[in-house]
């Protein structure tokens, strides 16, 4: 009876010591692939109402940068790696076709101000010799007269003179919309023009992104 209670213990003992084999972990379900899904911008309300009922909301990409705007029958926005940047491109009764820069692209380091590009912008805009880059509204930048000149256009704008409309050339104020400077927010060596006419253009700068 001894003998039984001694080998009925020992094996109790063996099988609290023997090591249990530990159970494989189950295998891990495979990571879901990420879709990147590309969404078009909205284009602004102002656009939408002027153009969105006969036309195409697209993207049109020119020297590195990519904007959305419509293309219409007659009106749209066209690359111009030359300028470089997009002119707007009208097709009259007619059939002749009217080409205007409306955006235009000014290289500069990516660590420079914006007004590291007056010397292009000068050339890009005759007469406008003694004109500087200035702050605007809605952080954009102005090109706008210096010293007698400013003086001169402000008699403009109070009627006391006729000239100068055009004080710093076509990239400058005038009667005919303003026109401003941002550089780019996703590509800091970029200062791009907006010309933004006098009624809502068929194309939204605030789409505007660097692209390869």
């Amino acid at each position: 009876m001894i003998r039984s209670s001694q080998i009925l213990i020992a094996a109790v003992l063996l099988a609290a010591c023997t090591p249990t084999t530990p159970e494989a972990p189950a295998a891990e379900e495979p990571a879901a692939a990420v879709v990147a899904e590309t969404t078009p911008p909205q284009p602004r309300e102002s656009i939408e109402q002027m153009h969105g009922a006969t036309c195409t909301w697209g993207e049109v990409v020119s020297a590195g940068v990519s904007i959305w705007s419509y293309t219409c029958p007659t009106l749209r926005l066209v690359a111009d790696e030359a300028l470089p940047g997009f002119q707007r491109e009208q097709i009259g009764e007619d059939g002749s076709v009217q080409l205007t820069p409306v955006i235009q692209i000014f290289a500069k380091a990516p660590d420079a101000p914006i007004g590291a590009v007056i010397d292009a912008v000068r050339a890009a805009s005759p007469g406008s010799e003694s004109c500087e880059i200035e702050p605007g509204s809605n952080d954009d930048f102005v090109l706008m007269p210096t010293g007698d000149q400013a003086l001169a256009y402000s008699k403009f704008l109070s009627g006391e003179a006729e000239e100068p409309s055009l004080p710093c050339g076509p990239l400058g104020p005038s009667e005919a919309g303003g026109r401003t400077f941002r550089v780019l927010a996703d590509a800091p060596d970029k200062v791009i023009m907006i010309d933004w006419g006098t009624e809502p253009p068929v194309y939204d700068p605030d789409t505007m992104s660097a692209v390869n």
